[in-house]
């Protein structure tokens, strides 16, 4: 059941493209060039939040052929590229510097919501003791 959910086709229209997602590269191409006539591979994507899956951005229109990549390198995967994250040394001085508190690391922010989360709940009320008999 699993190996067919992997390798199910899924295209979609996208004016005069389609969007071809598989399981792998191969099964994409194979897909677009056995269903479209002479198709030209304008682009790849890769996701792999559960299992690998690969769109291929295909049109029959000629035209783009010039300017599409080759296929050699479009079977290879692009690695992610993660974000650029500066280094502690790198952070802005507004980032860190004005809201900090006394001897604390924290940001006032923090330390305001941890003094009201150390209190008693929000709408806690003592109940008075009940008078027996008069």
């Amino acid at each position: 059941m699993v190996e067919a959910v992997r390798d199910r086709v899924e295209v979609a229209s996208h004016g005069d493209t389609w969007h071809v997602t598989a399981g792998s590269f191969d099964g994409a191409l194979a897909y677009a060039r056995e269903r479209f006539t002479e198709p030209v591979v304008l682009s790849r994507k890769d996701r792999g939040r559960w299992w690998p899956r690969v769109t291929l951005v295909v049109t029959e229109d000629r035209s783009y052929a010039a300017s599409a990549p080759s296929l050699e390198e479009l079977a290879r995967p692009v690695a992610p590229v993660a974000p650029a994250v500066p280094a502690v040394d790198e952070v802005p001085e507004a980032v860190v510097g004005p809201e900090e508190v006394g001897g604390s690391d924290m940001p006032t922010a923090l330390e305001e919501m941890f003094a009201r989360q150390d209190g008693p709940p929000a709408g806690a009320h003592r109940v008075p003791r009940q008078r027996r008999g008069s």
